[in-house]
């Protein structure tokens, strides 16, 4: 085991700093080596200095405005290759293919959510600001966790002030209701404390309002899901700092501003995990719940799925599993009603009083689709019967990234995925990327490179704007 820390630890030290998430440190540092050997190789990532000089010459020549538009996404805050938080923001444009640099937040902020305001407006709150260290495998945030917001304007490409939450908060969720609100939940506080606690943004006061009651569980790297009924599925996600994950779940209910305990818990305890919500179809209501990891002072890879349908506040196993576990993954809705589950860690460690005691495990390069016709896991590209795993469909391997499913431009109803923790060989140590792909989802499915970002972000957020 001696042997076996000493080899993880660089991995620790570039992943763990850029996730600045005490509660999963295991999970993360699982990527940088396999059955206790680590492999060292370039990523593709490494040099993109040509690639960003040309697209700060093309806003700096004015060929595109720094001011997105309706149908551009929006990628802002995370954290960068020197693992440091950043501040300013950037957005890219279908029509060009390309990201293009626009405004700066007046804080630097990684490991937190954006919610959509209003059609013109994007709310960022909380997060890290700083820099964050590894040392003897315990974490050292050099900085602070946020309890300031601002609020991007996509007419202007400018940040402005939006209020303070009641407490400072990262890895936590954000989701906006139907009221033009904002329910932020969970989360980790300047103390390194796990959140039950839940809080409002009212944009027309510019204020945060704490929910009436706490969550049955405290929760970061949760799950929240707006349902067709208008409230919040809050589900899973870590408790505390030493590697324990929950499996209950509450309600939010916006028209008495509380929360409820879920009737049932999940079937698996999970963190790190996604929640899709079909909105159509043939489970149309109902929440995919996919991967993460879950265990006590361990973290475990997990593989499943399960359904949660509000009628009866159930959660049902499913019986098809993904072809590989996934935790850190992205999960979009795509047009055709099938969801995409691209990247992630798949790895298994150990956590003894909030420091990594062991690990193994990789990053992924494949994707796969559920079909909720069917219910089954297809691999993108299809699946390897030697490594047991999906074939390699993305161009490098990827997790922390986002995915964001396009409206307009020369390729509507693809994927844009973008950063993340990674590299062009799976098995070797990550580091922030700077590069982004498109899933084109016909004929089976398929990646294509596409622009790279100005700056190599991980733990960032990306909204497509209306």
């Amino acid at each position: 085991m001696h042997k076996h820390l000493n080899i993880s630890r660089r991995w620790a030290r570039i992943v763990l700093e850029a996730l600045s998430v005490a509660g999963l440190i295991g999970l993360l540092a699982a990527s940088g080596c396999i059955n206790g050997e680590s492999v060292d190789s370039p990523s593709q990532d490494s040099a993109t200095g040509a690639t960003t000089s040309h697209i700060r010459k093309i806003a700096n020549q004015n060929l595109k405005p720094a001011i997105p538009v309706a149908g551009d996404v929006l990628i802002a805050g995370g954290a960068d290759a020197s693992n440091q938080s950043i501040a300013d923001a950037e957005f890219f444009d279908p029509s060009l293919g390309q990201f293009v640099a626009t405004g700066i937040a007046a804080s630097s902020r990684a490991g937190i959510s954006a919610a959509p305001l209003s059609p013109t407006q994007v709310l960022f709150a909380g997060g890290f600001s700083g820099r964050a260290t590894i040392k003897n495998f315990s974490l050292n945030l050099d900085g602070r966790v946020l309890s300031s917001a601002e609020s991007f304007d996509e007419t202007t490409g400018a940040f402005s002030p939006a209020g303070t939450m009641g407490t400072p908060r990262m890895g936590y969720t954000a989701t906006e209701l139907n009221n033009g609100k904002v329910l932020v939940a969970g989360g980790l506080d300047n103390r390194g404390n796990v959140l039950d606690t839940a809080e409002v943004f009212d944009p027309a006061a510019r204020k945060f309002v704490a929910v009436a009651n706490t969550m049955s569980d405290r929760r970061m790297f949760q799950s929240a899901t707006l349902l067709l009924s208008g409230k919040v599925l809050l589900a899973g996600g870590a408790t505390d700092m030493s590697g324990d994950t929950t499996n209950s779940a509450d309600i939010y209910d916006p028209a008495s501003n509380s929360l409820t305990p879920a009737a049932f818990p999940m079937d698996h305890q999970r963190a790190a995990h996604t929640a899709t919500l079909f909105t159509g179809g043939p489970m149309a209501g109902k929440v995919l719940i996919a991967g993460g990891v879950g265990g006590s002072s361990f973290f475990f890879k997990d593989s499943s799925a399960e359904l949660y349908d509000p009628a009866s506040q159930q959660f049902t196993l499913l019986s098809s599993f993904m072809n590989e576990p996934r935790s850190m993954h992205s999960a979009t809705l795509l047009d055709d009603g099938d969801v995409l589950l691209a990247g992630g860690f798949s790895g298994t460690v150990a956590v003894t009083g909030g420091m990594l005691s062991g690990a193994s495990g990789l990053i992924s390069n494949s994707a796969e689709t559920f079909d909720p016709n069917t219910g089954d896991f297809t691999c993108v590209g299809g699946f390897n019967t030697e490594t047991l795993r999906c074939n390699q469909s993305m161009s490098v391997a990827r997790a922390a990234h986002t995915a964001t499913l396009l409206a307009t431009g020369p390729h509507p109803h693809r994927v844009l995925v973008a950063g993340g923790i990674g590299a062009a060989d799976p098995a070797a140590h990550g580091i922030e990327l700077s590069s982004a792909e498109l899933f084109n989802p016909a004929a089976g499915g398929s990646f294509s490179a596409t622009g790279a970002m100005s700056t190599a972000r991980a733990l960032h957020t990306a909204t497509l704007l209306h």
